[in-house]
C-alpha cells in the first residue's frame, strides 16, 4: 500500500505565509516557531490522516479539522484525504473570523 503524499492549495499556503508575517512584525522568533509547529502537524497526518475532527455540518463533511495548539491559542489546519492525497484547504488562526 503506498503511502500519502501532502498537497497545500494556494489559499492554504498563502494562509501560513500571512499568519508567518503577522507575528514576525512583533517577534520573529515566534513566528519561526509557528510555521515549524504547522508544517509538523502537517508531518502527522502523513502516519495518521484521520486524526482530525470531521466537519460539523454538510458543507464541511468531506474536510477534516485539525487543531493545533501554539501560545495562548493555536491553529486550525482545513484538510481532506482523497485516497493517497492529504489536501492542505485552509489555515486559520483560533482568534480570526473565517470569512
Amino acid at each position: 500500500m503506498p503511502g500519502y503524499q501532502i498537497e497545500w492549495l494556494p489559499d492554504a499556503a498563502w494562509d501560513v505565509a500571512r499568519l508567518r508575517e503577522f507575528i514576525r512584525k512583533d517577534n520573529p522568533l515566534a513566528a519561526k516557531k509557528a510555521s515549524q509547529r504547522l508544517l509538523s502537524a502537517v508531518k502527522i497526518l502523513l502516519k495518521n490522516p484521520e486524526v482530525g475532527m470531521p466537519g460539523l455540518d454538510e458543507a464541511c463533511d468531506m474536510f477534516r479539522d485539525l487543531y493545533v495548539p501554539f501560545g495562548q491559542g493555536g491553529y486550525t489546519i482545513r484538510y481532506r484525504v482523497d485516497q493517497h492525497i492529504i489536501l492542505i484547504v485552509r489555515v486559520w488562526h483560533s482568534r480570526e473570523e473565517r470569512g
